[in-house]
């Protein structure tokens, strides 16, 4: 049984911490928060459901005491202080913070987790549904090919469900449409699409000459009220990407995405509601991974379920810093029709 502290319980925590609490290879011991409101408020409670019998807690020592076997790593920004402690105290870690080789953090950032990872003799590892779950989607997808001449995946979501304010104003929502520092501020702001980027190149062996990022923004025709956020007439509402790896010229690898926000946009760009992974070789490929009978995802959920099913897995790896390619296949282990986790 392994022992598992969920770090944050925001948007992703939330639909963390019941799939955790009712995994049957797995135990929540306990959670860290930062708010001085969820101290003490038990973890079921925080998550919207039956109490666990488990609370959250603002004393990290308390927690690692535990000698959890892995944090679920879930804050809405990482920091590397705690990432260092944790791994340093022998504790693995699954991440889905802006974390997927650790590169984008600075090389004295990421000498200091490589080393407390080895310190520690534990592993680290980044996921989520993207970058993560997407990026191998694709990648699993390029074992039908005999050669691989481009690989594109695309996010295509209604992200207006995504309570989230934090991630929005660091992705640029709510600026000024026409101002000049967006497409630098969003460049910064997404650190792990950039490692994504060399990961999936460094899975399929082929060394890129250049990493390049594109951008181009709609704007909400009205003021947008969405709850949890307000969008101004004339500011940033949707957002095009693209992270492009390119080799002898012409990009190998692209991580799109087309986000956007409320129903009032200029340009409003068609969505095509999922993950959509092209490849061009030998064959052609093309898959499409989309919701059924809804019309977007729940987000927490399909961000927090690959880190869940990732743990047993991370917690066997090889110590330091490790990606998909390092790991064996991610499944919905345990979680069949005689599951805990599947409820009548």
């Amino acid at each position: 049984m392994l022992k598992i502290v969920l770090w944050t319980i925001g948007v992703v925590g939330k639909s963390a911490a019941p799939a955790i609490h009712c995994h049957p290879g797995m135990r929540l011991v306990g959670c860290y928060t930062m708010s001085a409101e969820k101290d003490g408020v038990d973890v079921g409670t925080l998550a919207g459901v039956e109490p666990f019998g488990v609370k959250a807690t603002r004393n990290i020592d308390a927690l690692l005491a535990l000698k959890p076997d892995c944090v679920l790593y879930a804050p809405q920004f990482p920091d590397v202080d705690h990432m260092v402690r944790i791994l340093e105290s022998g504790c693995n870690i699954v991440s889905t913070a802006y974390f997927m080789n650790g590169r984008a953090f600075g090389e004295a950032n990421y000498a200091r987790i490589h080393q407390a990872a080895f310190k520690g003799g534990s592993s680290i590892y980044g996921t989520g549904i993207n970058p993560g779950f997407a990026n191998v989607l694709g990648l699993l997808a390029t074992s039908a090919c005999a050669r691989v001449d481009k690989i594109s995946v695309l996010e295509s979501v209604d992200c207006t469900n995504y309570a989230s304010p934090g991630t929005w104003e660091a992705m640029g929502i709510d600026r000024p449409l026409n101002d000049p520092d967006v497409p630098a501020f969003i460049k910064k702001g997404t650190p792990s699409f950039r490692e994504a980027v060399d990961v999936m190149a460094d899975a399929l062996n082929v060394p890129l000459d250049d990493v390049r990022f594109d951008v181009e923004f709609g704007a909400a025709t009205e003021n947008v009220d969405l709850g949890y956020m307000t969008i101004r007439k004339g500011h940033i509402a949707a957002i095009r990407g693209c992270w492009s790896g390119w080799v002898r010229g012409r990009p190998f690898i692209e991580l799109k995405i087309a986000w956007k926000l409320g129903y009032k946009l200029d340009p409003d760009w068609p969505m095509v509601h999922g993950y959509h992974i092209e490849i061009e070789g030998d064959p052609n490929l093309r898959c499409h991974f989309e919701p059924v009978g809804a019309t977007m995802f729940d987000p927490g959920l399909v961000t927090a379920m690959p880190s869940v099913h990732a743990i047993p897995a991370v917690c066997a790896a090889a110590v330091g810093i490790v990606t998909a390619a390092d790991l064996p296949l991610i499944v919905a282990r345990d979680c069949g029709p005689r599951s805990a986790l599947v409820r009548d």
